[in-house]
């Protein structure tokens, strides 16, 4: 019982109380730290892999894990310099200590120590699956733990050269007391909390690692002293906050210099080390306030952002946002919508086809349609694998035979990659392109996201004659813009004969308008026909072309990377992008209204049913899906209250995939009848739904790609193949 009362009255135990009790935000910070690196937040979208493998200059090296260790130790001293400015006063005998703030880090190390000891645990589980060798592992922890020193060393270094403890003040010759009446009265208030929120505490670890008595410097106990001493060290501690700031405010300056492009979850862990500092902030001066202090701040915030210098509405590069906005309203679809258009847009797509046509010897060539699904790097991969195989069995026929592309997100990424590969005859079958579209695009992506957009958008860069702030939407295409070889940066006019010729595949991009739920259809030839509701019997319009609606503004110089964004508009990663109109219309991703394409594929069959029966020997319709078309049926888990409260959404959000899919089914059931037999299709899946399946990101592990690269071995995969090539 003596040894437990001992334990009890610990200061590393007390402290851990104190958190519990009056601070329980901090404890929320490491949470979130522990759940990632755990696999429990994120792991669909691939976090925890930004923590496990990350990524500095394009590889996972020791640069990446110090840079981490600096980081992660970078956030743990802002908890323990926020725990001391909160909380120190509770424990007066700190004053009468050595050191007082280096004592405190000491014996608040309870978390972070777990945490870093849980983080290696978890970097050693993971390499070694990887397949990483042991010598390759303990580099990276070796990279993790020198940089978490070399942080602690510099803070450290700093405090035990400016901090006062209570031997420096006794020496000092002018008074203790304050000599201002004001200034004693708040002195004189501090004293009296003091009193009231003293926690007991018996023991503490002394910086030699050796347990003492608080009372082990019981002569030097002047409460005036003390606290001159916490005041003196919590000036310190804001100076040295103050300089963490100063920090991510100059790496934001220069984001686009990659060596100070740290890894993703550096980025994370800075951002998360400025919300603590924040948090404590708003603590310490709100006290028990603090709930109000936090809501009278977020109303502040709020109407701030809502003025134009604080909102920002993120463009489309290449257009004119100079001239007049457009009109956006049921009368101006309705014009555009009309049977002139349409009509224009019909005998236009009948000019390609038989330019496609004309490409081939036989009277009646086959037709390839070609439609992929979202789901972001993965997809994109995907997408190009399975191209490269299809490919292969048409002996290099695919693009040839190929009218059209349609789908959403990373999978056109991938077959835009492809088509412009197979167009220039740069051996779209050879695997380094593989290797170019699976390198990292989410860590300048965060770093810009974390440092630089939460902020003011400082610098700026000029496209098609108009100037633009930087964010993370440029910085997302300049760096697909470097690892696929600038080979989509175009304006979208530039693929308007090539596709008008027949020289290639057209590809049909096309976002969600989140007004109204339409799709926005962006592509260099007229796509009014997309539309196919009939004004006069009241049918709701579907849809409206991009370069109708936009005609004042420049469509055709639109950047073609800036389309597929529009297309893969991720929540939070990729940011909306608002076009020039009345009102203004924001765009989201295109697997909002069908993430597989096979909506709009239909709808190309059954405008054209007539040429395309009477033209060709054959349509395939050739898909690729990321997921499984039948995975697994989920249970009903729910248990607890929390759990059967959501579970309806989770259950509406969760098959959501699959209610497009069943209603893709029916779309292709009904073509197909209509075809009688002229229509075939050729699917393919990547069907992983193990624990090695890839995430939902835009940064892959090795682990990742080899497993998205074996899903071709699969045997739907094979047989789809061998059905292609059969024909």
């Amino acid at each position: 019982m003596n040894i437990f009362k001992k334990i009890w009255s610990s200061f590393p135990v007390q402290l851990l109380v104190v958190h519990v009790k009056h601070n329980q935000f901090l404890l929320v910070y490491w949470l979130i730290l522990f759940a990632t690196v755990n696999g429990n937040f994120g792991r669909n979208l691939g976090i925890p892999y930004l923590f496990l493998d990350p990524v500095y200059l394009d590889e996972v090296s020791i640069w990446g894990f110090m840079i981490l260790g600096v980081a992660i130790a970078g956030f743990a001293m802002s908890y323990n310099i926020t725990s001391y400015i909160l909380d120190g006063f509770r424990f007066p005998f700190l004053g009468t200590l050595p050191r007082p703030l280096s004592h405190f880090c000491l014996n608040n190390a309870t978390i972070p120590l777990v945490f870093v000891g849980f983080y290696i645990y978890k970097v050693i589980d993971f390499q070694s699956e990887a397949g990483l060798e042991n010598s390759e592992v303990i580099i990276q922890i070796l990279g993790f733990l020198v940089g978490c020193l070399a942080m602690l060393v510099f803070l450290f270094a700093y405090f035990f050269k400016t901090n006062f403890d209570i031997f420096k003040l006794l020496s000092i010759k002018n008074p203790l007391l304050p000599k201002k009446t004001v200034e004693f009265k708040k002195a004189f208030k501090k004293l009296q909390m003091l009193r009231r929120s003293k926690v007991m505490v018996n023991y503490y670890w002394g910086l030699n690692l050796k347990f003492y008595s608080t009372r082990r410097f019981e002569e030097y106990y002047d409460r005036l002293a003390i606290l001159k001493v916490f005041i003196q060290n919590q000036r310190n501690a804001i100076v040295i906050e103050s300089l963490v700031l100063v920090v991510i405010f100059s790496l934001s300056l220069f984001q686009n210099i990659p060596v100070l492009q740290i890894p993703a979850a550096a980025s994370g862990v800075l951002m998360l080390t400025m919300i603590v500092m924040a948090t404590g902030a708003l603590s310490f001066w709100f006290r028990s306030w603090i709930f109000s202090g936090i809501m009278i701040v977020f109303v502040i915030l709020n109407m701030a952002f809502t003025t134009d210098f604080l909102s920002y509405q993120y463009p489309a590069y290449g257009l004119d946002y100079t001239q007049k906005p457009t009109e956006y309203n049921l009368e101006s679809l309705q014009a555009f919508a009309s049977d002139e258009f349409i009509e224009d847009s019909k005998m236009n797509m009948i000019s390609i086809l038989n330019n496609w046509k004309a490409k081939f010897e036989e009277d009646k060539p086959r037709m390839i349609l070609i439609t992929v699904s979202g789901g972001g790097q993965r997809s994109a991969l995907w997408t190009m694998n399975v191209l490269q195989h299809a490919d292969s069995v048409l002996k290099g026929d695919l693009m040839k035979n190929t009218f059209m592309i349609t789908g959403a997100s990373g999978g056109l990424f991938g077959a835009a990659f492809y088509r412009e590969l197979a167009w220039k005859n740069l051996m779209p079958q050879a695997k380094e392109h593989l290797d170019d579209l699976s390198k990292d695009v989410l860590n300048p992506v965060i770093f810009t996201l974390l440092l630089n957009d939460v902020f003011l958008k400082l610098r700026s860069f000029e496209y098609g004659g108009f100037e633009y702030k930087t964010e993370r939407g440029y910085v997302f295409e300049q760096r697909l813009t470097s690892n696929l070889h600038g080979l989509l940066d175009n304006p979208i006019a530039s693929y308007r004969m090539p596709e008008y010729t027949a020289e290639i595949p057209l590809i049909m991009v096309a976002p969600t308008i989140t007004n109204d739920g339409r799709k926005l259809y962006i592509s260099p030839q007229p796509t009014s026909f997309f539309n196919t509701g009939n004004i006069a019997q009241n049918s709701k319009i579907q849809g409206v072309d991009f370069d109708l609606l936009l005609k004042d503004h420049q469509p055709d110089s639109l950047r073609f990377l800036t389309a597929l964004r529009m297309s893969a508009t991720f929540p939070y990663f990729s940011p909306s992008i608002t076009l020039p109109t009345i009102p203004k219309i924001s765009i989201a991703d295109a697997g909002i209204s069908d993430n597989y394409g096979i909506s709009d594929a239909i709808t190309f069959l059954h405008v054209f049913e007539e040429w395309i029966e009477e033209n060709t020997s054959e349509v395939i319709l050739l898909t690729i899906r990321d997921s499984g078309k039948e995975p697994p049926i989920a249970a009903d888990n729910s248990k607890n209250l929390v759990q059967k409260f959501f579970s309806p959404i989770q259950g509406a959000v969760g098959s959501w995939d699959q209610v497009q899919t069943i209603k893709n089914e029916q779309r292709f059931d009904l073509i197909d009848a209509m075809y009688e037999g002229h229509l075939k299709r050729v699917e393919f899946e990547y069907q992983n739904q193990d624990a090695n399946r890839a995430s939902l990101s835009w940064r892959l592990t090795d682990r990742e790609i080899q497993d998205i690269l074996n899903g071709i071995k699969v045997d739907l995969n094979q047989k789809s193949l061998r059905s292609l090539g059969n024909n």
